[in-house]
């Protein structure tokens, strides 16, 4: 599979909450990605919404999701795996690896994007990457 599966979602409009084609957040387009482009189906989870006071809960929430699923060691990722990212000092932020290296992702702020999480502001925040089972 080629990168270009991930041009149709650059450009999505960040919403907090949002699961669909007319807003996503972090999970939501995560979850979009793997239902369209790899068949796997994923809770929702859009009641789960963090604010900077449930940053511990969303954190806690995160972890125990992630532990369904399998770690993926650094250097090994491939498309379609989850990469975990750290914002504010907790792992809240999920992103799609579209090629080792890049990923797509949506964050308060900035729409649909792929980019590097090797990049100086993104490679010190990646906590782990994981591969539904």
């Amino acid at each position: 599979m080629t990168a270009s599966w991930a041009e149709q979602y650059v450009g999505l409009p960040y919403r907090a909450r949002g699961r669909d084609r007319q807003g996503i957040d972090c999970w939501g387009l995560v979850r979009l990605v793997l239902r369209e482009q790899f068949g796997t189906d994923v809770p929702e989870y859009a009641g789960h919404y963090w604010t900077r006071e449930l940053t511990p809960a969303v954190a806690e929430k995160i972890a125990e999701e992630s532990a369904r699923w399998e770690a993926v060691p650094a250097g090994m990722e491939r498309a379609g795996d989850v990469v975990l990212l750290r914002l504010r000092g907790y792992p809240i932020h999920v992103g799609i690896v579209v090629a080792p290296g890049e990923m797509l992702h949506a964050h308060d702020g900035a729409d649909a994007a792929r980019e590097s999480y090797h990049a100086l502001h993104w490679r010190h925040r990646v906590v782990g990457f994981y591969r539904h089972a």
